[in-house]
């Protein structure tokens, strides 16, 4: 069964200098847009209504995840990534209800799957509240 995962956005960490989100702007017309209340610094960068682009503010800029979402709801999307063996950690935005599923893939790559959060009881690895930095 395929779960329909589409485009959401890609996520790169970057200095707090400004550089990268200037020349995204500039390249790609995008503007900076509401964010969630991570309590890390950030940014996102939307196109149109569509968050585009993440930025995490760090020491390096570097590539950090793709995220792709699905309608799909979260039992089903974490019974797929149970079953694949690849590590995993699973971290929920509570006021979206949105459940975020950061997938460790060969050779570095992380891949963020979100989805709808259907059950409260999903195992959450990753508290945003509790932590300094973003999950990968």
């Amino acid at each position: 069964m395929s779960l329909d995962f589409q485009f959401d956005h890609l996520a790169f960490n970057t200095s707090a200098d400004g550089d990268l989100q200037a020349a995204l702007q500039t390249l790609l017309g995008v503007e900076p847009g509401p964010r969630p209340a991570f309590p890390f610094p950030g940014h996102w960068l939307y196109q149109g209504g569509q968050a585009l682009v993440h930025l995490i503010e760090g020491e390096h800029t570097r590539f950090n995840h793709l995220a792709l979402r699905t309608a799909h709801p979260a039992s089903a999307v974490l019974e797929r990534v149970r079953a694949s063996g690849l590590p995993y950690q699973v971290a929920v935005l509570p006021q979206e209800r949105v459940c975020q599923v950061f997938v460790s893939l060969p050779g570095g790559l992380v891949l963020e799957l979100d989805c709808p959060l259907d059950r409260d009881d999903i195992g959450i690895s990753h508290h945003y509240q509790h932590s300094t930095y973003a999950p990968v």
